[in-house]
């Protein structure tokens, strides 16, 4: 359902938007941000963790991973896939319950934000919401681009936090 010119409310598919969204913005891709306590692939529906992987295959942009450190095999497989594939700057966090999806590009940014993980079920199978932003802008006088800004301060911030560890070797 469109809300406004540049902003959506997505009830299904938020992940493999994003992905495509990544793939589509591919060559200009500066920074990513993936911040969700729990990554999973192999999911029968789709995999958002190949999307991403075949989104980032060959790019040179930062990408940024938040998470919980695995406790579960398939959260630690799907860590290592991304580690081996795009070689993200990984974080753990132990509190984490935020989900938040961000591009940065030349000319455009994009950022989704709300319930789903980065997993398979949230993609498709669970009944799931989050809100996506996309601009052209980088004024903080438009009120999307002031979002999108908001938000990647925030995952910035959330690095710094005292039980947020940077994870240099798997």
């Amino acid at each position: 359902m469109l809300v406004g010119k540049r902003i959506t409310i997505l009830t299904s598919g938020a992940l493999t938007t994003f992905a495509a969204t990544v793939y589509a913005n591919k060559p200009r891709l500066r920074r990513i941000w993936l911040v969700s306590p729990w990554i999973g692939g192999n999911a029968p529906q789709g995999d958002p963790i190949s999307y991403l992987v075949e989104a980032l295959r060959g790019s040179k942009c930062n990408v940024n991973v938040v998470t919980r450190k695995p406790a579960a095999v398939w959260h630690d497989q799907a860590v290592r896939v991304m580690w081996e594939n795009f070689h993200p700057t990984l974080y753990y966090c132990p509190t984490l319950h935020a989900k938040l999806y961000l591009a940065e590009c030349d000319g455009f940014r994009c950022a989704i934000f709300g319930s789903p993980n980065l997993t398979g079920r949230a993609d498709g199978e669970n009944r799931e919401l989050a809100i996506e932003f996309r601009t052209t802008v980088e004024s903080r006088e438009d009120d999307v681009a002031a979002i999108i800004t908001k938000l990647a301060e925030y995952a910035r911030e959330l690095t710094a936090e005292d039980d947020v560890t940077l994870i240099d070797k798997l």
